[in-house]
């Protein structure tokens, strides 16, 4: 399973790597850096959209952009993945990690689009940041349409990749991804 979401995690790199509007093509042709860090968490998740439940197919994936931007990944069906962009962070302890969400991504088949929204995500990890238990995201969007997410670990450690080619001894804590202003 841990190589299966590496994988995956690696193979949406480039639909989430733009986390704007544009096609993966067009972010390359520009010149947008890759991400900087991916770490994939194994287990499973639950979705629901106004509490009607909807596809949640994979694991957790955390893309950290060069920039400090943070998108929060599950995949929602064949070609679908759903993201949550965070424009804050906060790790008030090394097991929990709060992430506040201005903006959701949806990508099919490689066509992404985005909508502003208000919302969190608080995840619960251990101490060394290896393996992540929980993670609870509510989103509402300006039309006061409310996601739900829920993500439960299965135990394993993360994945962690740098597609820049540095691989990560160990994933580093989340808290400390954004720049603090």
């Amino acid at each position: 399973m841990r190589t299966t979401l590496a994988i995956t995690a690696l193979a949406l790199l480039p639909a989430l790597a733009s986390a704007q509007t544009q096609s993966p093509g067009q972010a390359q042709a520009q010149g947008q850096p890759m991400p900087k860090l991916v770490i994939g968490a194994p287990g499973s998740c639950e979705m629901t959209v106004d509490n009607a439940p909807r596809p949640c197919s994979s694991g957790l994936v955390y893309v950290q952009h060069r920039d400090g931007a943070i998108l929060l990944s599950v995949q929602s069906g064949r070609g679908v993945t759903i993201g949550f962009q965070a424009d804050r962070d906060s790790q008030p302890r090394p097991e929990e990690y709060h992430l506040g969400l201005t903006r959701m991504h949806t990508s099919i088949d490689g066509r992404s689009m985005a909508k502003q929204i208000n919302g969190s995500c608080d995840i619960s990890m251990s101490a060394d940041g290896q393996t992540w238990h929980r993670a609870s995201c509510t989103a509402t969007d300006r039309s006061g349409s409310v996601t739900r997410l829920r993500f439960t670990g299965n135990g394993q450690q993360v994945s962690a990749a740098r597609p820049d080619g540095a691989t990560p001894a160990a994933p580093p804590a989340p808290g400390s991804a954004m720049p603090k202003g």
